[in-house]
């Protein structure tokens, strides 16, 4: 399998969610959402199941008032699920990719090259369709819902593409705090607990990434891992984002875009440095052990920033 992707983002236009790429546990059942107008649509068996998948023509599939069955606070996860048609005999890989829009955020381009697969459906005979591409985004809860358009790059293939959200919830606890393999220095950072004076200040470590290092874990699974980052202020901004790339036994496993803004409590140790609030994402760690690499991927303007990563193990009750 293989996905490029093309981020185009608008500086100066910020919207709160973040992008990634990951298998999340500890979720309820999906709610499957269906595009505004009346679209064609196909029942795909998978897995002895039907599943119903929209047509992307070239109007495209608009979803609004996403997240509108949840209460603010909460944080979905929005799965868009793709495929395309490909002979039943036929041999190699199919490709195709079309353009995901959040709100009135810049596009972003996604291109797949999949394999094909056992998904038929009884309504066109004689054809299967290929294995699922898909792309997971992390939306928080807002006043206003979220509106997704999707667009084709062009008119073939055809496109069928299937939009599914769950509520992220997560039941249990930290247990271990995840160390390099060759136990590199790590950063402290103070949080001071403002306004609660029981509490004090709160010191933590983390390892300091930028464009010129990286980080590996061995973790052994299986096992749920949290990923806590932040990046270090120092042009006076008082909001940035930025990009964290993972490797998983070497191979990508996911480009994951965060928004941030300066935190109000916490600082590096040392310099005092203004350091951002911290943003998350989480891993699902598969039997046996794993190696997971943590870098800068190679996007624009995202080689200047300084980024504070931290690794947790969670145990679900």
């Amino acid at each position: 399998m293989s996905i490029r992707i093309h981020m185009k983002l608008n500086q100066h236009c910020k919207y709160s969610l973040i992008l990634i790429l990951f298998i999340f546990l500890g979720h309820l059942d999906a709610t499957v959402y269906i595009p505004d107008d009346i679209e064609e649509n196909i029942k795909l068996t998978i897995h002895e199941k039907e599943r119903v998948y929209y047509e992307l023509d070239s109007d495209g599939l608009i979803y609004n008032n996403i997240g509108k069955e949840y209460k603010i606070g909460d944080s979905i996860q929005v799965v868009i699920h793709s495929r395309t048609i490909k002979a039943k005999m036929g041999n190699g890989k199919k490709n195709y990719g079309f353009s995901i829009q959040i709100n009135d955020n810049e596009p972003i381009q996604l291109e797949y090259k999949k394999e094909g697969s056992n998904v038929i459906s009884s309504d066109r005979p004689g054809w299967n369709y290929t294995q699922s591409g898909t792309w997971t985004i992390y939306l928080p809860i807002q006043e206003n819902e979220y509106k997704i358009k999707i667009l084709p790059f062009k008119k073939k293939p055809v496109i069928y593409i299937r939009l599914t959200g769950k509520l992220i919830k997560k039941k249990g606890k930290f247990t271990n705090i995840i160390k390099t393999v060759n136990h590199q220095t790590r950063t402290k950072i103070e949080t001071k607990k403002r306004g609660d004076q029981n509490k004090g200040t709160v010191f933590t470590l983390w390892y300091l990434l930028n464009e010129s290092s990286q980080h590996q874990f061995e973790i052994k699974g299986p096992s749920t891992v949290r990923i806590f980052s932040r990046i270090l202020f120092n042009s006076g901004e008082q909001s940035d984002d930025y990009y964290l790339l993972v490797k998983e036994d070497g191979i990508d496993l996911g480009t994951y875009y965060f928004i941030t803004e300066i935190s109000e409590e916490s600082s590096v140790f040392d310099s005092q440095d203004s350091v951002s609030k911290w943003r998350s994402i989480w891993l699902t760690i598969p039997r046996g052990k794993h190696n997971y690499t943590l870098s800068l991927p190679g996007i624009a303007g995202n080689d200047k920033h300084k980024i504070f990563i931290r690794l947790k193990e969670w145990a679900n009750e």
